[in-house]
């Protein structure tokens, strides 16, 4: 997800100062909220799933992706800038198609699901859309400073 919103930032002209940092502290809440959140949702709706596997999925899909963008980072930039912006040029076109890519897979192989239960996808956007809420009003608020 953090990789698709910097393609789509780039892909509308966007900010690129707001979006790393409403990125950036999109993962931080995610770090510390995304367990007790689901936690919290699957318990309302009676679906058990073990504090173990809610933790190593923040570390599997947050910490170590962010982890080892900052050292790939470190080490391109400890080439030099030219290097570093250089492999992102590389790459901008294989993220645009990786991002394509995830998006016809997601409903490639959920496109059923989706139809066969609106009403149930409908309640999974709420809180999505409440945290996106949340987080683009708190990264608009802290870079107004």
């Amino acid at each position: 997800c953090t990789a698709m919103v910097f393609v789509w930032s780039r892909l509308s002209n966007g900010d690129a100062y707001f979006t790393l940092s409403q990125v950036a502290l999109n993962d931080v809440i995610m770090i510390f909220a995304f367990a007790p959140v689901v936690g919290l949702l699957l318990g309302i709706s009676s679906i058990t799933v073990p504090w173990a596997t809610l933790f190593t999925s923040v570390v599997l899909y947050i910490v170590i992706p962010v982890i080892l963008a900052q050292i790939i980072r470190k080490a391109l930039l400890a080439r030099s800038q030219r290097v570093f912006d250089s492999a992102m040029a590389k790459i901008q076109p294989w993220s645009v198609a990786a991002l394509l890519l995830t998006l016809v897979l997601l409903f490639a192989f959920q496109g059923n699901a989706i139809l066969a239960q609106p009403l149930i996808i409908a309640l999974l956007a709420v809180p999505i859309l409440i945290q996106v809420f949340f987080n683009s009003s708190l990264a608009y608020l802290l870079n107004r400073a």
